[in-house]
């Protein structure tokens, strides 16, 4: 459930339930239907918290396939009620926002993380010119494919106050590739899967590892012991190098999940980020 107001970009925004200082604000500023990266008109909404703002807030990103903005409202959901507002948006050509959408691999890699992560570096922009919002104070979420989009605009923006990764790879693209054929449509042990992924030869596609070397912005990662879409161990070897060399990574895990992680993650999550709000 979203607390708060919800202002969409699909139609006029109802101040009613927005406090006098909030209602005033975006009155005099009222939300266009989108906002634009890369010659896609992108369509949003932004969710509010209750109590009066400017807020901080998140930009949310997005995990693989046809992703629209309602299939982010769990994540909305939960930031909203830690006192965020979250702008979340159709992926660029699914929806109502424009341009076209495009699978990502080993051949595309590098372009399209490089234009994902351009459309939330828009959306942080964005966020810094509204009136209900602390361009101060703005982070980014996201799961699973967002996990290499996100470090891509937080290296763009370079004074981003945070990231959170649920379930995202700290691989190549070409080794999560390797895995997920081997252990995600399949009952193998784990143990059997990562004893085979020194065989891996290449290609690797898109690696987020040079991205996150060049980066200072905090980030936590989310992750499931059990997932068979990323592969886990690798992401947390490539972590503990990066935090051993200065980088300021935290990580969890969680025993017994998968790439879909349970509500319990969010008592790790709301502690952590109350420090950048």
């Amino acid at each position: 459930m979203l607390l708060g107001v919800t202002l969409a970009c699909s139609g006029p925004s109802t101040l009613a339930s927005l406090s006098p200082g909030a209602a005033a604000a975006a009155a005099a500023a009222p939300l266009p239907r989108f906002f634009e990266n890369a010659g896609a008109r992108l369509a949003f909404t932004l969710d509010l918290p209750p109590g009066k703002g400017p807020f901080p807030a998140v930009v949310t990103a997005h995990g693989s396939g046809l992703i629209t903005r309602d299939q982010l409202r769990w994540l909305s959901s939960h930031f909203t009620q830690l006192g965020f507002a979250v702008l979340r948006f159709d992926k660029r050509g699914v929806g109502e926002s424009t341009g076209e959408y495009s699978g990502v691999g080993v051949e595309n890699g590098d372009r399209m993380f490089g234009l994902l992560a351009g459309d939330v570096a828009a959306g942080v922009r964005f966020l810094r010119t509204r009136p209900e919002i602390d361009g101060r104070r703005i982070g980014v979420a996201g799961n699973s494919q967002a996990g290499w989009i996100l470090p891509h605009a937080a290296r763009e923006l370079g004074d981003l106050r945070f990231m959170v990764l649920i379930s995202g790879p700290v691989c190549s693209v070409g080794l999560e590739n390797y895995y997920s054929d081997l252990a995600e449509w399949s009952d193998r042990p784990l143990e059997e899967v990562y004893k085979q992924l020194p065989l891996f030869k290449g290609p690797d596609g898109y690696d987020p590892v040079p991205v996150l070397q060049a980066l200072r912005t905090p980030g936590l990662w989310l992750l499931g012991v059990e997932d068979r879409s990323i592969p886990v161990r690798d992401t947390i070897v490539n972590l503990k190098a990066l935090a051993a060399s200065g980088h300021p990574f935290e990580w969890r895990t969680y025993e017994g999940q998968g790439h879909s992680l349970s509500p319990v993650i969010w008592n790790d999550i709301g502690p952590w980020v109350s420090k950048f709000k």
